[in-house]
């Protein structure tokens, strides 16, 4: 049994009461880490410290950093036990609310949609995921969320909980790093493999060479959005805007959330164009593409060059500055 066991997601009562079973039924002290906490070095306790604090349930609160919470202490030793409530899974996802409303600007806590976002990260983080009240839920329910789970986290044990030590009982992958474990990795790497499957459940993994027409593709956002391929719940990749060449995007989404944010300048060697994986419900692939195409450069506006792509209309919010390793015309 691995030394520390980390419960993640955004129900908060409802992880709670999960850790404290889990605590009681292993014997084992209960450690509660809040957002202020992970300025202490002893927030999340390390599989090599003292016996005292190392053997822990932590219960980690819904709005903490649960990349540094995990990885900084101990990363794939960590046993991480996302708590999913079934009777509002789907919804979490489609959350447009903030984690924190009253965070100050620049907190991405409040940003819209940072409810879900959590929400997805929990499930891509996770060992295992479990299913409480569940037997509140139709099965046809149940069998499009597990499906939804399993294809945002491949490698994830899911289960509809009974007790935590039943939870426990099975062996959970802890290999490789924790950001490996997300279904869009998976899939860009060719190798998404989802243990749970349904037919209304289906991620796909986009390609496009050209870059986005940035006015374009603030449009097809919205036609997404507005289910022209069918519901999509989470998308993640990597993507190029033509009016800031040079400059490779990460691209992620939860529900109506959306985040585009600058990776760094390169020379194009990671990539001419787009490489992002959707997981929905109902989707379309082909409606998928042809929406997205769309957003891509025509031949004419390819031809012409960064210099008229810079012209290009773009609606899409600002990013820091970043050094374009485009050569500039006039050197």
């Amino acid at each position: 049994m691995p030394r520390t066991i980390a419960i993640l997601g955004v129900c908060a009562p409802e992880r709670r009461a999960y850790a404290e079973r889990t605590a009681v039924a292993l014997d084992r002290p209960l450690h509660l880490l809040r957002f202020a906490d992970l300025r202490s070095s002893h927030a999340l306790p390390h599989p090599r410290s003292r016996p005292s604090t190392a053997h822990a349930v932590v219960d980690l609160g819904t709005d903490v950093d649960l990349i540094h919470a995990i990885a900084s202490r101990g990363g794939a030793e960590v046993e991480a036990v996302c708590v999913v409530d079934a009777r509002h899974m789907v919804g979490d996802l489609l959350d447009e609310a903030p984690l924190v409303a009253s965070a100050r600007p620049g907190d991405t806590r409040a940003d819209v949609g940072a409810r879900a976002r959590q929400a997805a990260l929990a499930l891509e983080l996770a060992t295992r995921i479990v299913w409480i009240n569940w037997e509140q839920v139709p099965t046809a329910a149940l069998s499009v969320q597990m499906a939804l789970a399993s294809h945002l986290n491949p490698t994830a044990v899911v289960r509809l909980s009974r007790d935590p030590l039943s939870d426990l009982h099975s062996k959970a992958p802890r290999d490789g790093e924790i950001l490996e474990r997300a279904g869009w990795v998976h899939a860009l790497n060719a190798e998404h493999d989802p243990y749970m499957r349904d037919n209304r459940v289906m991620t796909v993994r986009y390609e496009q060479l050209r870059p986005f027409h940035p006015a374009r593709l603030s449009a097809a956002l919205d036609r997404l959005d507005d289910g022209a391929a069918g519901r999509l719940v989470r998308s993640a990749g990597f993507c190029r805007l033509a009016s800031r060449p040079g400059i490779l995007a990460r691209w992620e989404h939860v529900g109506s959330a959306m985040w585009l944010e600058p990776i760094g300048a390169d020379d194009g060697l990671m990539g001419m164009g787009q490489e992002i994986a959707f997981t929905g419900l109902d989707l379309s692939a082909p409606k998928l593409a042809h929406v997205l195409d769309r957003a891509a450069l025509t031949d004419g506006e390819l031809a012409s060059g960064p210099a008229a792509w810079a012209l290009f209309d773009d609606p899409l919010p600002a990013w820091p500055a970043v050094e374009s390793s485009i050569p500039d015309a006039t050197d």
